[in-house]
């Protein structure tokens, strides 16, 4: 009976332990990937800086430009959804509505939606691409070829899906608050200029900087989760089984990102 106590005891210390140790484990592990990535730029020889800059621009097209609509409504749709409350309350003072805007939407919500659009349509699309690869083992024979894998799959969309994060976190902004500004002109009464003269008038450079900061680590971080679960596909079953996954670990991974930031700035 005691040693089924004890064992019972020691499965819940081991779950206990398996918790606290797997996070940092899948944390060392992105951190080597990324400077793999990193030393792997390093290696890039003239003739392949084209096609890394061709390939940089496509992704920048297709996560940033293929996806401004989506998140021009959806900017202005939340907008709209955020001054509700705002009116309900009968808040007035476009002061307190352009801090209540940068708290809450600017340097968390929006690059948290942002991250989480990136994370579903082009993560998910580079998962299922480097995973497909990988089943044929066409990036094998690109390595015995003397391509680095890295350099030649990786780095292109790490750096475009940074910079189109970084766009789309800006234009979402944009969307959400110009929704915010026309509801509030029209159930408060307060005019769009004065709204949004607020909320631009309110941004700082270190604000700015630190926002620009945490987006470019959720961007670093949701390519660097997509790669990675691509690369450990062995088989085409493991593609639509490595998506899901690939996507809870890189948005869960984005929040957290956010709330360390929210606590540097306002703890």
């Amino acid at each position: 009976m005691k040693a089924a106590v004890w064992a019972d005891f020691w499965r819940i210390v081991d779950g206990a332990g398996a918790l606290v140790t797997g996070p940092l484990a899948r944390l060392r592990e992105e951190l080597d990937f990324l400077v793999i990535v990193l030393v792997s730029a390093g290696l890039i020889t003239r003739g392949q800086g084209r096609f890394l800059l061709g390939h940089t621009l496509q992704q920048i097209y297709f996560t940033a430009v293929q996806r401004a609509y989506i998140f021009t409504v959806v900017g202005l749709i939340i907008g709209a959804l955020v001054a509700l409350p705002l009116i309900v309350f009968g808040i007035r003072d476009p002061r307190l509505l352009g801090r209540i805007m940068h708290i809450m939407m600017y340097h968390q919500l929006d690059p948290i939606l942002a991250s989480l659009f990136v994370a579903g349509l082009s993560g998910a699309a580079i998962t299922a691409e480097l995973g497909e690869l990988k089943a044929n083992q066409a990036i094998e024979h690109l390595a015995a070829m003397g391509i680095n894998p890295y350099g030649f799959f990786v780095l292109p969309r790490l750096i475009g899906v940074v910079l189109s994060l970084l766009v789309l976190t800006f234009w979402l902004s944009v969307g959400v608050t110009v929704g915010a500004g026309v509801m509030l002109s029209v159930y408060q009464n307060i005019p769009p200029s004065v709204f949004f003269r607020v909320c631009v008038s309110g941004l700082s450079y270190g604000s700015l900087v630190l926002t620009g900061g945490m987006v470019v680590a959720q961007g670093i971080h949701i390519v660097l989760v997509q790669t990675q679960r691509a690369f450990q596909v062995r088989a085409y079953v493991d593609i639509p089984r490595a998506l899901p996954s690939a996507f809870a670990q890189s948005f869960i991974g984005c929040l957290i990102i956010t709330l360390l930031v929210s606590l540097l700035r306002y703890g």
